[in-house]
């Protein structure tokens, strides 16, 4: 028995002698991503802070089974700092509290679970504080699973370099743990209505949108007996309004993109929709100033006018818009959107909600849209004086020269143009109350706006259609209705109907 023993002592010893001559390398430590420095937490500004500054502990990873228990032994890990490098998909922060709906489980693989909608949180702070526990939050914990889509994930895994983790500070004290991740990648369910209207309609209407204003800028630039003061306030209208459908194309794919693209696409649209009423204020305040004029021939030539115009529009726009830019980088509130950062900001979105059209999407604060849409809604107010004063003064106008007939054919164009950007300008703002119905209806009326446009414009004008269909066509054209037949005191101003005459001798 003995010399059995020694004999299997030396087995162990000449296999523990070779495994240690493999030289069989120590598995490399996880990495857990910490969103602050190693001693370092989030305070009540979003900003980091030294533990010893806040008054709490310093986080610690706490590892958890995917069946809720700890791991018998912890894994041997290495914190890392920064934020996650999304690339191009946006990064979202998450709360996870006692009484919040969302939960963080960090894993022992290092995958971080995001549980969304999850009710035991909710029941944890009910049974926890029970005398504090509202009647809103029953009814929040009731209505979790009417919110959710039937095939939408109850929870998100994101793997290590999709997030980092750290312990944060709330307003009221609490302690919370903050996790910033990359956006998941969204559900593509073509059967929901939801998904078709905000991914195929609401896209395809922009397109369209955008033809329609191309087609008027094209055609008030090409005909040179439209490049009047009236038609080049037109065009560049029509310009600002591209921009703008451009811009809100761009926020509606929003996991294709970045925080700062879409916080440019949004000042780009809101500073081409002020450029745009403020083009449309000129216009009214010139067609007003001629009527009340006592001689309308004593008048500067139509590019110096455009001149001081655009003086007049870009520079109130130019410094609107930097204002606006001072007010969301200097007074943006806790509330606002921005998205944490080394710098200290962070965006409070839900990476869980439905955004049902780009319109939905908000980027800058509260104080920047105030400064982009209260100048708007001044030159609203000014334009129904010019528009008032202006009726009143054509009311009384027995005889109309030829002057005064052009005159009057702008007025009209302008009352109609304003009335159709005001109209859209209201119902866009509807669309920040998150309701599908109101979305639906911005989208309708942003494609209803440019054919509008493109009605009053160019279709109803029929000084437009006839130098269109001559420029274009002749009198042998094969389609008939093309022709643009002879010329009327409606389709041509003075001179212009010698100038039709001569390019069609020329032309035979």
């Amino acid at each position: 028995m003995a010399g059995r023993e020694r004999g299997l002592l030396l087995l162990l010893l000449g296999v523990a002698t070779a495994m240690n001559d493999l030289n069989i390398p120590e598995r490399p430590p996880l990495l857990i991503p910490k969103c602050c420095a190693g001693e370092e937490v989030l305070n009540r500004d979003a900003h980091c802070q030294h533990v010893n500054e806040t008054g709490v502990d310093m986080w610690k990873p706490k590892f958890t089974s995917e069946e809720g228990n700890e791991p018998q032994t912890q894994p041997n890990y290495q914190l890392t700092n920064g934020s996650p490098p999304c690339e191009r998909q946006q990064t979202w922060p998450i709360y996870a509290y006692p009484g919040s709906s969302d939960r963080l489980v960090l894993m022992p693989s290092g995958t971080l679970r995001h549980y969304a909608r999850d009710k035991k949180s909710l029941l944890e702070s009910r049974g926890a504080n029970p005398y504090t526990w509202t009647r809103y939050r029953d009814f929040e914990l009731e209505g979790l699973e009417n919110l959710a889509h039937p095939d939408e994930p109850r929870f998100y895994d994101y793997l290590p370099g999709e997030y980092c983790i750290d312990k944060a500070i709330l307003e009221d004290g609490m302690e919370a743990t903050f996790a910033q991740v990359c956006t998941p990648k969204p559900i593509s369910d073509w059967t929901r209505t939801d998904f078709l209207i905000s991914r195929i309609v609401d896209p395809l209407c922009h397109v369209f949108c955008i033809m329609c204003y191309l087609t008027i800028a094209i055609v008030y630039f090409v005909l040179p007996q439209l490049r009047d003061l009236v038609g080049n306030i037109i065009t560049t209208i029509s310009l600002c309004m591209l921009v703008a459908q451009i811009a809100d194309l761009v926020r509606t794919f929003t996991e294709f993109s970045s925080h700062v693209s879409f916080l440019v696409a949004d000042v780009v649209l809101y500073t081409a929709l002020m450029a745009a009423f403020f083009w449309i204020n000129s216009m009214g305040y010139y067609v007003h100033r001629h009527f009340k004029s006592s001689n309308v021939f004593l008048r500067s030539t139509d590019g110096r006018k455009y001149f001081y115009y655009s003086c007049y529009v870009w520079g109130c726009t130019a410094t609107l818009g930097v204002i606006a830019l001072f007010a969301h980088f200097v007074f943006n509130s806790k509330d606002s959107h921005g998205m944490y950062s080394s710098g200290g900001g962070y965006h409070n979105k839900d990476p869980e909600s439905t955004v049902m059209c780009s319109a939905n999407q908000r980027n800058i604060g509260w104080m920047a849209i105030a400064i982009f849409f209260i100048p708007v809604a001044v030159l609203v107010i000014i334009n129904v004086y010019f528009w008032r004063s202006t009726a009143h003064t054509i009311s009384r106008i027995s005889s109309f020269g030829r002057i005064h007939s052009k005159l009057k054919y702008s007025f009209q164009m302008f009352v109609k143009v304003f009335l159709v950007m005001t109209i859209a300008w209201l119902f866009f703002m509807l669309t920040w109350i998150q309701s599908r119905v109101l979305c639906y209806i911005n989208i309708s009326t942003n494609i209803l706006q440019a054919l509008l446009f493109l009605y009053i414009c160019v279709l109803s004008q029929k000084r437009v259609t006839f130098h269109l269909r001559k420029t274009c066509c002749y009198d042998n054209c094969i389609c008939t209705c093309c022709r643009p037949g002879e010329p009327t005191p409606e389709t041509c101003e003075w001179g212009e109907e010698m100038h039709y005459i001569d390019t069609l001798d020329n032309f035979n």
